[in-house]
């Protein structure tokens, strides 16, 4: 099977001086044709397409954005964060961990600390955004 040629780069050469933003620029309608046929999408599906592929640039930039302070976290918080995540308890946690409910309640509040966390959706968000979950 051979390589089935989608487009020409040189159809995307940038001209010097060109301004345009990203969302200004615009694609050969050959291109776009190309790219529903090679993957077999309708033009009915676009909208969720285009609504994925926002939702995933939304989640691009909330990792770099927050990568630093998910970094910060120490191996048991990191412990800790999953456990929660997973629908733990403090007292499940503690057991899996082999330390104590009130060591557990001292991570989860360094946790809530270090990632500005002030509801379960921001714990969702952070774990969703690093795979967690």
């Amino acid at each position: 099977m051979g390589v089935i040629k989608l487009f020409d780069k040189t159809q995307f050469k940038i001209v010097p001086g060109n301004n345009k933003t990203k969302s200004e620029r615009k694609l050969p309608i050959s291109f776009i044709k190309d790219f529903l046929f090679f993957f077999d999408i309708l033009p009915a599906d676009l909208p969720k397409l285009i609504s994925f592929s926002k939702e995933l640039e939304k989640n691009r930039e909330f990792v770099i954005t927050n990568k630093e302070k998910f970094n910060s976290l120490t191996e048991k918080e990191s412990e800790v964060f999953t456990l929660v995540i997973k629908g733990k308890s403090s007292n499940e946690i503690a057991d899996t961990l082999f330390i104590e409910t009130s060591t557990v309640s001292t991570h989860r509040k360094h946790i809530k600390q270090k990632l500005n966390l002030n509801s379960i959706f921001d714990w969702y968000n952070y774990a969703k955004a690093f795979e967690l979950i």
